[in-house]
């Protein structure tokens, strides 16, 4: 789409392609599973909790 002004030449904006969006969610998706894994590793380790525990309602003492 042109943008015409007084006397100026016309600007021309160009829409990134859509592969930028693409990689960008992929990288969003990564970082938040990576976010998540240490999340849940800092939570086994430190509390001693299985894999199961993470997930039930009992109460950390």
């Amino acid at each position: 789409m042109a943008i015409m002004s007084s006397g100026q030449i016309p600007v021309v904006r160009v829409k990134p392609q859509p592969n930028i969006y693409t990689l960008l969610l992929i990288l969003a998706i990564v970082f938040l599973a990576a976010a998540v894994g240490i999340v849940m590793y800092d939570l086994m380790t430190t509390y001693e909790m299985t894999f199961a525990e993470l997930f039930t309602g009992r109460e950390i003492v």
